[in-house]
């Protein structure tokens, strides 16, 4: 038997070297193929372009809570482009990226989280002067180090997974920018040479980073000072665009000898002032003879008064040609309170070096959103994305305060995403399935929720407590007539509290139900089932959590000549408990939980059109209460949206109906 696989292990033929690891391949011997799942994409937001201007282009369609992104702008601002900020797993967004953008994207810059376990912490602002740190939730970069639990190889899979969509998303003419520690960087270089090619990594770059010197057990470490920043192209037609730098100070002109660059002899002499010179062994002149007739003509040539040789001017300059080193510049900085935020001068340099204006970039690891900052910034075509919804929110903030920003889009894949989990998780694939796999999606909500299932209702799926719960389905909001039906049957069966779980709800919904609710004798909570559930590892380890909608009062006031204005009156935070006690106490006013809110003039039960907004920053911690006077061209009755973030990166919208007259 021994000899039998001993022969069958002789006919496997290595040609290559490469790195393997547990489950990179199958039982037989076959690579795994890499995810593709092509989901649609929800619009959630849009930002800075008027509805006026977004009705026009666009045929009219059955309004929907969000509108279907239908990637039908063309490839430059002046066409309609819109960039673009995606919240969701970059795995499955840059799958369904492919079928619009396979090989039109020039430049990606990655700063994926490094494979150290270390639990980065982000610094919160409540209010005016209230600041605290707290530990990311399972959907920030906590995330990826538990879908990491297998340890090493794991972390390959999912790094090899994410660069090998990447390199086809790519352009062929394009560039990727791939930023690691020292620990794990040689590993990550092996799996990009063999996804781009060992032939097209182009260099291992020194970027700077924050550093203090270590003392351990009474040692002291040699402190890291840099970070490794790969760079490789898409193929031999890649180029560079500006590999120059600013010089600290101006350099003075000089004379410069003519034969004092290496290469090869093309041709072997030239004629300077009527004489014939011949450069030395394996050197070759700079310049054409006509360059060299044009510049005797400027009396930027002579010969050396010392030696008879021929030399050129070097005119004064403010920059310098680029190497490998580029710690002449900040790697990090701390301007978001994000714990990883890279810095605009080195965002800055990589475009510059790697892009033109109006090219098409991306950061699939975006963060505080540096990159699509500097990309705006820059006059650049941008796509973000983050699994955090913190990380979409403090992007989101910091180019509202670009003047002038380009419009933008916030998207994801919503429902479609929780459609796809469904069906991998709970097998509907086949309708034959459907029920099953329903049944089985509620008795997992129910039992993350600690609710036990119940029999023999309709619309009444569990029973914690005193209380029975009703389930939202994945791909479609809660509504007003489905919360309705659940009072019909808890007034039926004469029980007085009902909790209601879903992913989204319908508008305008929260104050309607909770007073109808408690007009029936039912006391009703409605709570967001968290986008957490769809991580194993966060329900492994017991981190999900349901929390209840935040409360919003505001006053609208209508002024002469149709105009309106919008007051915050109340809002009241359900998830306080996040906040450390001792600050807790700091905070005196409902206010202060709250980062930003804005206003869509003319909700259409579609896209959030954001009108109007206000935001806190770190500089500027005040929050305006009231907004600016809006008007309308007509009178009539209008939909009017308030959306509320709050100090986490929650938000809570709002509709509330208004006649102006």
């Amino acid at each position: 038997m021994r000899g039998k696989e001993e022969n069958n292990m002789a006919k496997i033929e290595i040609t290559k070297t490469e790195l393997v690891w547990p489950g990179k391949y199958n039982e037989v011997g076959t690579r795994k193929e890499v995810e593709r799942v092509n989901l649609p994409f929800q619009v959630i937001e849009t930002i800075n372009e008027t509805r006026g201007t977004r009705e026009a282009a666009k045929k009219p369609k059955q309004k929907t809570l969000f509108d279907i992104w239908e990637a039908k702008e063309g490839d430059t601002f002046e066409e309609g482009w819109k960039n673009k900020l995606i919240w969701g797993d970059n795995l499955l967004v840059m799958a369904s990226l492919l079928e619009k953008f396979a090989g039109k994207i020039d430049l990606i810059y990655i700063d994926p989280p490094f494979f150290t376990g270390v639990d980065q912490k982000i610094t919160i602002m409540a209010g005016e002067d209230v600041g605290f740190e707290k530990q990311p939730s399972i959907s920030d970069e906590v995330a990826y180090w538990n879908a990491w639990r297998d340890g090493i190889p794991s972390f390959m899979n999912w790094i090899h997974d994410r660069l090998y969509l990447m390199r086809e998303l790519i352009s062929k003419t394009g560039m990727i920018f791939i930023r690691f520690d020292q620990y794990w960087s040689h590993y990550v270089k092996i799996v990009a040479d063999e996804i781009f090619g060992k032939e097209f990594f182009q260099n291992d770059i020194a970027v700077k980073r924050i550093f203090k010197n270590v003392t351990s057990q009474g040692k002291v470490s040699i402190p890291l000072a840099t970070d490794s920043l790969l760079l490789y192209f898409k193929s031999e037609d890649t180029r560079f665009v500006d590999t120059l730098a600013k010089r600290d100070e101006v350099r003075p002109g000089f004379w410069r000898h003519m034969d004092d660059s290496s290469g090869v002899r093309k041709p072997p002499e030239r004629a300077i002032f009527g004489k014939v010179f011949l450069p030395p062994p394996g050197k070759h002149f700079k310049f054409s003879q006509e360059k060299i007739d044009l510049m005797i003509s400027e009396d930027k040539i002579r010969l050396n008064q010392n030696s008879g040789k021929p030399e050129y001017w070097v005119e004064e300059s403010d920059v310098k040609p680029l190497n490998s080193n580029w710690t002449d510049i900040s790697g990090y900085s701390f301007t978001t309170g994000y714990p990883t935020e890279n810095s605009e001068a080195l965002l800055e340099r990589v475009l510059r070096v790697g892009s033109k204006e109006n090219a098409l970039i991306a950061d699939f690891f975006c963060g505080s959103g540096t990159t699509c900052y500097v990309a705006q910034k820059l006059g650049r075509r941008w796509i973000g994305c983050d699994l955090s919804r913190w990380a979409i929110h403090v992007t989101r903030k910091r180019l509202l305060g670009i003047e002038n920003c380009k419009p933008f889009e916030v998207l994801n894949l919503g429902k479609y995403e929780r459609k796809y989990w469904q069906g991998v998780t709970f097998g509907d694939r086949k309708k034959t399935d459907m029920q099953l796999a329903i049944y089985q999606y509620l008795a997992f909500i129910l039992k993350l929720y600690g609710a036990e299932p119940i029999s023999g209702m309709q619309h009444l799926h569990g029973k914690k407590g005193k209380a029975v719960v009703h389930v939202g389905a994945v791909d479609a909001p809660v509504t007003i007539d489905e919360i309705n039906a659940c009072l019909d049957e808890c007034v039926a069966i004469n029980q007085k509290e009902l909790h209601v779980l879903g992913w989204e709800w319908e508008m305008g919904l929260y104050d309607l139900m909770t007073d109808a609710a408690k007009g029936r004798g039912v006391k009703l909570v409605l709570l967001n089932i968290p986008r957490e559930v769809m991580e194993q590892q966060a329900v492994d380890k017991g981190d999900i959590k349901f929390f209840e909608l935040a409360y919003l009062e505001v006053d609208i006031k209508q002024e002469k000549g149709r105009k309106i204005t919008i007051s915050l009156k109340d809002f009241v935070i359900p998830n306080t408990e996040l906040v450390p006690e001792e600050i807790r106490s700091k905070i005196k006013k409902w206010s202060d939980y709250i980062d930003y809110w804005a206003i869509d003039w003319d909700f259409q039960n579609d896209t959030f059109m954001n009108g109007w907004v206000t935001y806190r920053t770190r500089k500027d911690r005040t929050l305006a209460l009231k907004s600016d006077a809006h008007s309308y061209e007509k009178p009539g009755k209008y939909t009017v949206m308030v959306k509320v973030v709050d100090i986490f990166g929650n938000d809570t919208s709002q509709a509330f109906e208004v006649e102006v007259k």
